[in-house]
């Protein structure tokens, strides 16, 4: 069963004064130790006097030992999803993420990670339709992380990263929704979410990836730095869609192949004015391709931007607010006249968070 909004909620306030309290403890052990003085705990991410952020769309070439957690709001919206000879709709998510990041440094070469993250869906518009209740998204990681090369000279680290991940929810899907309504004239559209057809319209699904890739980070010094990675990703997929003449649901396995590409830039003015304040710019492109069931495989081809703003006081806490935007994402499926396969427009997925994390 999965956790309500207000448990969630709970579990992560719960998690941040936690947090909070070891963060205080470690503080004050690190003063009182003659050996070290703040900021050593974030000396794994230092070059050339320039400390490296973490970023939102990828992530970093370091070894490191943190724990971080995010807090976000999402909207998605597709336009103009073709229902026969209905108008067309447009559909309206919004959504609460909870994210929760662990690292630990096993060597100065060598780590072991953890990602885990929660997604609630908290409403859903359909042209005005509601759909009631909430619906969770959950996914986790596990991977590794080994230092190829680090040069304090030219201010350079390259790793490898690889690691394995299982997600499990619901999706949106409006294809078979649409069906519903051309196959069910007698039915309205209001009633199509309080009936049984409601099913229709959340499919769940099950997903797990492999994922390898090399993470680079480069310092200009300590003021601007530069990361970059590429990564591959295999997944394997199972979506559970409803069957109104089996009066249930059944199984459809699919394929998936990804590549991402990405870079980051971070501009840090606190080493030169004394202000605490850093930016970063990321940019993350998507391609491979995605089997579908009695269709050609789609190729993939998605961009996604994202801006940070960061207090840089410390080096071992990163405390921002990020805004994300992805463009070019995949039109959703629609039936138009005579029952002509359609497409929506181009849906667009923004969300912002805060962010937490803690270097040791």
């Amino acid at each position: 069963m999965f956790p309500t909004l207000p448990q969630m909620k709970t579990a992560i306030l719960s998690l941040g004064v936690v947090l909070s309290l070891f963060a205080s403890s470690a503080l004050a052990a690190s003063k009182e130790g003659e050996a070290c003085t703040e900021p050593c705990g974030a000396r794994s991410r230092q070059l050339k006097g320039h400390t490296f952020l973490f970023p939102i769309l990828q992530q970093s070439a370091f070894v490191t030992s943190h724990v971080g957690i995010r807090e976000g709001l999402a909207r998605y919206d597709v336009p103009d999803v073709p229902v026969n000879d209905l108008a067309p709709l447009d559909v309206h998510l919004t959504g609460i993420q909870q994210t929760l990041d662990l690292s630990l440094s096993i060597t100065n070469w060598l780590g072991v990670t953890g990602y885990g993250r929660a997604t609630i869906i908290t409403g859903t518009n359909a042209d005005g339709l509601l759909a009631s209740g909430a619906t969770v998204d959950l996914l986790g990681q596990l991977g590794a992380v080994a230092r190829i090369l680090r040069s304090d000279t030219s201010g350079t680290q390259l790793s490898f990263r690889a690691h394995y991940g299982y997600n499990r929810g619901r999706e949106i899907t409006l294809l078979p929704l649409v069906n519903a309504i051309v196959n069910t004239p007698q039915i309205t559209v209001g009633g199509i979410i309080d009936g049984d057809l409601g099913q229709f319209l959340f499919v769940p699904r099950k997903e797990s990836s492999a994922q390898g890739g090399l993470y680079v980070a480069q310092s200009f010094g300590p003021v601007f730095s530069l990361q970059a990675s590429g990564a591959a990703e295999y997944a394997w997929q199972t979506r559970r869609p409803f069957d109104s003449v089996l009066g249930g649901r059944f199984d459809q396995d699919t394929h998936a192949f990804r590549v991402f590409l990405s870079v980051a830039a971070t501009l840090d003015i606190y080493p030169v004015t004394a202000v605490p304040l850093a930016v970063m710019g990321e940019y993350v492109f998507r391609t491979g391709f995605q089997e579908r069931v009695d269709q050609d495989d789609r190729t993939l081809k998605d961009s996604t931007a994202a801006l940070g703003i960061y207090y840089s006081g410390r080096a071992n806490l990163q405390l921002g607010i990020g805004a994300v935007r992805t463009f070019n994402a995949e039109p959703r499926p629609g039936l138009g006249e005579g029952g002509r396969q359609l497409e929506s427009g181009e849906p667009s997925l923004s969300y912002g968070e805060l962010i937490l994390r803690y270097v040791w």
